[in-house]
């Protein structure tokens, strides 16, 4: 049984665990975790310039991979900074593991005036995640990381949070390690399986409806989809599951489109994979819904939580998949009675290029210059608002969205994290002004880590889309939503990236192209006519 600090307990929990990239700010609440990290090589330690940064890079590395990425923070101010990026990790179903010191093992608040104090810490921290735990001893380190990551892996992905009181890290004590963590897929009924096959045989128009859950399930849902002769529709939280250019897909569900609902409300059955069905999914229930529906999910308690279910099936997405295809009896192939013309109708004719055609010729232009492998990380932005429907995905794990929590200067950082992930892949970023200027510093990550991310921020002077919002819905009204901007192209090569400005999608184009073949970051700023007082 080894003798460990509580620091070195934690390097050892997160090897067991599979855990290889950190994300944080050191300072004197957990420099003896830090100073554990100085002899594990093998572990890539991420500085940023911020802790909602540092976060927000944990979700991009964990929504672009797939693995769980680890920010770590001090007490008080470290957390609550990080609180937004876990907030939206928690949105995202992003297996992110926070791991955050504590001044000591009480878990009532107390208000003594210590450095750091928060009131009730552990009280805020279990309002963000799906797991938490305060350690308290550090022979328990390691294995409260174990039970942290089997949490996750028991229910829908989601951060997990870890406080270890400061004094901890330093202190040592024997540490039995507990063994590699091991998630087999979970399989499931065989019961349930028979019944949901028995369903969707006996369906005369069967949907499939794929969330996150499915991300990784795309071969097994395309085979099903296939062989139920079945359209496709993704939330956009899984937008590139099945491939959008498979004769099947019917493209992302961005908002509420009569054509789309109009098809909808033909289905007789919806097999709904790796979703939930909440609001943001289903435009608070307007979305037309089968009368059967089918639910897969990891998830047992969002198994019909939302809209009552003819089978639920807790069960991984790509096993319980295969086990329909299995169990589905023997059939002629159905007839195509005009669904593949339907399915390409509907793909090719979204509402949005209609609306914004701006943003349309935008994103068109990137799509057209970026490989299918690249990943595109939106803000909370006008254009980023079409990119569901407008920008195509063929490959898993291309494209990452705030949708849920919604918040503000995601897509920068994020971007470096999926960067850091998919080193091989080329990712672009793309912000508002506004959005931009709230995490703008990781600029300065992305060249401290060598990180070659594209970041294009759309410049029209103000908080475009609060201005939109506001006169639509107050009669032309607004509040004064302009912007003082720095020089962006400026600020870039004050940071020591490469950067330039264009006002075009053409040259938009041109610029990311450049971008790719440098070794560093780009910052292209997009410039856009200013909103009028």
């Amino acid at each position: 049984m080894p003798q460990l600090t509580g620091g070195q307990a934690v390097v050892d929990g997160l090897r067991r665990a599979g855990i290889t990239t950190l994300f944080g700010i050191p300072g004197v609440h957990n420099g003896g975790l830090y100073d554990a990290l100085l002899d594990a090589p093998d572990l890539r330690l991420v500085i940023t310039r911020h802790e909602q940064g540092a976060a927000f890079m944990a979700d991009g590395y964990a929504r672009a991979s797939g693995r769980t990425a680890c920010v770590v923070t001090i007490t008080g101010p470290g957390i609550t900074n990080a609180s937004t990026g876990l907030a939206e990790a928690y949105g995202e179903s992003s297996p992110v593991l926070h791991i955050a010191t504590a001044l000591g093992v009480r878990s009532e608040p107390a208000e003594t005036g210590e450095l750091h104090e928060l009131r009730d810490q552990s009280g805020l921290l279990r309002a963000l995640v799906a797991h938490h735990e305060l350690v308290e001893a550090v022979a328990d380190i390691p294995h409260a990381i174990h039970r942290a990551l089997r949490a996750m892996a028991d229910a829908r992905p989601g951060p997990v949070s870890i406080e270890i009181p400061l004094d901890l890290l330093t202190a040592t004590d024997d540490v039995a390690l507990p063994d590699r963590l091991h998630t087999p897929p979970r399989a499931p009924s065989p019961e349930a399986i028979d019944r949901a096959a028995a369903l969707l045989a006996d369906a005369d128009a069967p949907l499939l409806f794929l969330g996150s859950g499915a991300m990784d399930a795309g071969p097994e849902a395309a085979a099903l989809a296939e062989r139920l002769h079945a359209p496709v529709l993704t939330a956009q939280t899984g937008k590139g599951a099945i491939p959008e250019s498979h004769p099947l897909a019917l493209g992302c569900k961005n908002r509420r489109d009569e054509s789309l609902y109009e098809f909808l409300r033909t289905r007789d059955l919806i097999l709904v994979v790796g979703c939930r069905l909440g609001a943001r999914m289903t435009e608070d229930g307007r979305m037309p819904l089968a009368h059967t529906v089918i639910q897969i999910d990891r998830d047992a308690d969002a198994l019909g939580r939302v809209h009552p279910v003819a089978v639920e099936l807790h069960a991984d997405a790509a096993t319980a998949l295969s086990e329909l295809l299995e169990a589905l009896p023997d059939q002629p192939a159905r007839d195509d009675d005009g669904l593949s013309a339907q399915v390409d109708a509907l793909r090719r004719l979204p509402q949005d290029a209609l609306d914004d055609p701006r943003s349309a010729a935008i994103l068109g232009a990137l799509r057209d210059v970026l490989p299918a492998d690249a990943v595109l990380v939106n803000d909370m932005t006008l254009t980023s608002y079409h990119a569901a429907t407008l920008f195509p995905v063929d490959v898993p794990r291309s494209y990452m969205f705030p949708i849920y929590f919604g918040t503000l200067g995601f897509s920068l950082p994020a971007a470096i994290g999926a960067q850091i992930a998919c080193p091989d892949r080329p990712v672009v970023s793309l912000s508002g002004d506004g959005g931009f200027l709230f995490t703008s510093e990781e600029l300065n990550t992305a060249m401290r880590e060598s990180v070659p991310v594209v970041a294009v921020v759309f410049n029209d002077q103000s908080y475009g889309a609060i201005d939109g919002h506001f006169r639509n819905i107050f009669g032309g009204r607004s509040v004064d939503v302009r912007l003082r901007n720095p020089d962006f192209v400026a600020l870039g090569r004050a940071y020591g990236a490469d950067a330039e400005g264009v006002d075009d999608p053409g040259a938009l184009a041109q610029a990311v192209s450049r971008a790719l073949q440098r070794p560093g970051p780009t910052l292209i700023e997009y410039r856009l006519d200013p909103v009028s007082p």
